[in-house]
């Protein structure tokens, strides 16, 4: 899930399709066609974002997971990578299309557990 803020500052929040780290300081994924344009927009003018991973293949119970804080540093709405995460997201949800590849620095990272009582950051 990514969360940044619309124009008045209000939180919004959209799915990350396949986030995966490029390289050690900069994560990607797709932006779908159905959300597509407000989170575009909202980091165009504001590039901040808070970005949470879950792994649900550990322990589908748990969501551990990670929140990156992240700075958007451009898109691509064409090229390989988005053509496998487009091929990808096809392959199991027909008619589901990407129609860009968001990038991103990593600004800061921590693990994070939700618990019952409320989420808890990893030691």
């Amino acid at each position: 899930m990514l969360a940044t803020l619309d124009a008045q500052g209000i939180p919004e929040m959209a799915v990350l399709i396949a986030p995966r780290m490029t390289d050690d300081t900069t994560v990607a994924g797709g932006e779908e066609q159905d959300v597509a344009g407000n989170t575009f927009r909202n980091l165009r003018r504001n590039p901040r974002g808070t970005l949470l991973v879950l792994d649900p293949v550990m322990d589908p119970r748990a969501r551990d997971g990670v929140r990156l804080q992240v700075e958007f540093l451009g898109a691509e709405e064409d090229g390989k990578e988005l053509g496998e995460l487009s091929r990808w997201l096809e392959s199991f949800a027909p008619g589901r299309k990407i129609v860009r590849r968001l990038i991103f620095k990593v600004l800061s990272a921590e693990n994070f557990r939700p618990r019952a009582d409320g989420p808890v950051l990893l030691q």
